[in-house]
């Protein structure tokens, strides 16, 4: 993907892409804020979407940008709102491809097993002390991700989730998002684990690995399209020092969050340096 241009107007922004794609043009946004936005759109499209954009600056308000706006949201005028739900979960399901799928959906039923039977739940999937650190705890290492303690607590993660993973699984693909969510949730759950013990779960640690990883390619590859806003980057930075001085309401697992973080930062400088090392080899 290539930077077209910024737009005073996250609006904006999206109204021309919601045109440029019902054109079959591969574009996407990045929204900073209401008043910051950036258009990217894959090489070969290039210049069709400059010559597009030049056009808009021209009317933005011309019926076709409307009309694809419209469109794109599939609200139907019989007001029985069944086709603009039909799109709302097009929207959510194409957001990712199928290892988030797999991630939501198993994250579902184990929150479902854990309302039935959460003793078994939990017997099967966290940590056990007794065990220590030792190759025996097998799956349990990346496990205590999928068990949830609260129904906010669930759709939190699962929030950032479809946020996070989905795009990064469509614009980086399915082995670097794999890769990236086996080894973030290995080093949070062991941190986790050393510093505090098997009691936790959730996967913030997740989170913040994959915040970590598209705030480092966002920095140093922002051709790749993993753009992260400052003000999200600041949130996020600011929940994790929060959690650490024990003043919220919840128990956190906070050396989960900074070894996830940590993880993903990591991980990002090896893909951007592997990157480097393969282009200059070609």
């Amino acid at each position: 993907m290539i930077k077209i241009g910024d737009f005073a107007s996250s609006a904006a922004a999206l109204s021309l892409a919601d045109y440029c794609k019902s054109q079959q043009l591969d574009v996407s946004v990045v929204v900073h804020s209401a008043e910051q936005a950036e258009l990217w759109c894959a090489p070969e499209h290039a210049e069709l979407v400059v010559a597009e954009l030049e056009r808009f600056l021209l009317n933005p308000y011309a019926d076709r940008y409307q009309a694809a706006a419209w469109d794109r949201a599939e609200v139907v005028d019989s007001g029985t709102g069944s086709a603009g739900l039909s799109g709302y979960w097009q929207q959510l399901w194409a957001n990712g491809g199928w290892f988030c799928h797999l991630v939501w959906l198993s994250a579902l039923l184990v929150y479902g097993w854990q309302q039935v039977d959460p003793w078994s739940a939990l017997a099967a999937l966290q940590l056990k002390p007794e065990l220590g650190l030792s190759l025996e705890q097998g799956w349990r290492w990346f496990t205590p991700g999928w068990l949830h303690f609260s129904g906010s607590h669930l759709v939190f993660n699962l929030i950032w989730v479809w946020y996070l993973l989905g795009p990064l699984e469509l614009k980086s693909g399915r082995v670097v998002a794999i890769s990236l969510t086996l080894l973030v949730l290995l080093f949070s759950n062991l941190a986790q684990f050393v510093m505090v013990g098997a009691h936790f779960g959730g996967m913030s640690g997740l989170v913040y690995g994959l915040f970590g990883f598209y705030w480092i390619c966002g920095w140093l590859k922002p051709n790749w399209g993993l753009q992260i806003s400052t003000g999200l980057i600041g949130f996020m930075l600011i929940w994790l020092v929060i959690g650490f001085f024990d003043l919220l309401w919840i128990s956190m697992a906070n050396w989960a969050h900074l070894a996830g973080l940590l993880t993903g930062m990591f991980c990002a400088v090896l893909l951007v340096a592997a990157n480097k090392v393969l282009t200059v080899q070609r």
